[in-house]
């Protein structure tokens, strides 16, 4: 029992000293307002950090590859934990950085594994923590341009367009499992519960709430009846609760924005092809990745809504 209890000792004690260290240096690196949206944090600090990891592994322990690809993921992903639970980071960030920080890191520890095995271990050790250094140099390079993207999704209703476009102005009283639960919903985003359609002397605005957390306006721009509808998003202050919304992709912040959106509606001789599409910002730098996050929320958000529409229209909720 001692003698587990010690190897038990001599293994955590590594292990949180590297989470403690990693975290004081994330902390560090937010006092400072180092660039976090970037390639050269979500992949080249995770390269040096895996470095490091194996580097301090146990003394005659996890010096397997196998073993040391286990220990590298598992200090990286206590990591990533420590961060959420500790509230320096939120669900919605911590997931869309949780691929590129494990890639570098496991990246990171590969190249020094390899150097180390390349080379004679009393030799090596210098050239296995420079060679990620000059990998996250080449990774800074990587930048892409500012981006908008448009995303849409259509779906077929058994309606005729006048049916359905009635059914787009005022959207009352949603009930929970009337939305399908998506993984957007698995990481915080509430459902929305109702839309509100207000015309006035001064224009048309339909107010959008999800949950008692999330509220905002959509000021109409384009009005064609039973054809289309288009608007402008608008936020206003406190229009999301906090901790729903993460501090490194804020609506209308440095990285991310939500620009307009729409319906469109297409006579199939007796039913609807019913489309809605949002256009939105990107200013990341992160190219391809991003773009696969900005698809990822809002067609999650796309189907909940044509579903819920598709599915009042045809059980006759008008």
């Amino acid at each position: 029992m001692y003698f587990f209890a010690q190897r038990l000792f001599h293994t955590l004690l590594p292990a949180i000293a590297l989470i403690s260290g990693l975290l004081a240096l994330y902390i560090v690196g937010l006092a400072i307002n180092i660039e976090m949206v970037s390639f050269t944090f979500l992949v080249g600090y995770p390269i040096v950090a895996g470095a490091v990891i194996l580097h301090f592994r146990p003394t005659g322990k996890m010096w397997g590859f196998g073993k040391s690809i286990l220990w590298i993921i598992g200090i990286a992903l206590a990591s990533l934990l420590a961060s959420l639970f500790s509230g320096l980071e939120g669900v919605i960030c911590v997931t869309m950085a949780a691929v590129p920080i494990l890639m570098g890191t496991l990246l990171g520890g590969v190249i020094y594994l390899t150097i180390r095995r390349w080379q004679n271990y009393g030799q090596s050790h210098l050239k296995a923590i420079v060679a990620p250094v000059l990998a996250v140099a080449t990774v800074s390079m990587i930048s892409f341009p500012a981006e908008y993207y448009t995303i849409s999704n259509s779906i077929e209703i058994d309606a005729p367009p006048a049916t359905v476009f009635a059914m787009l102005k005022d959207i009352p009283d949603i009930e929970p499992e009337e939305i399908t639960t998506r993984p957007v919903h698995w990481l915080g985003v509430p459902k929305p519960t109702h839309a509100v359609w207000r015309e006035s002397a001064v224009g048309t605005v339909r107010y959008s709430h999800w949950g008692d957390g999330v509220h905002f306006r959509e000021v109409i721009t384009q009005f064609e009846q039973d054809r289309k509808i288009s608007w402008d998003f608008e936020f206003p202050e406190g229009w999301v609760r906090e901790g729903i919304e993460d501090q490194h992709i804020k609506v209308g912040g440095r990285y991310f924005d939500i620009i307009s959106g729409g319906y469109q509606l297409e006579d199939l001789g007796g039913k609807t092809r019913l489309t809605l599409t949002t256009k939105t910002y990107d200013n990341s730098k992160l190219g391809p990745y991003a773009k696969f996050w900005h698809h990822f929320f809002f067609e999650d958000f796309h189907l909940a809504i044509l579903e819920l529409v598709r599915n009042r229209v045809e059980a006759g909720y008008l």
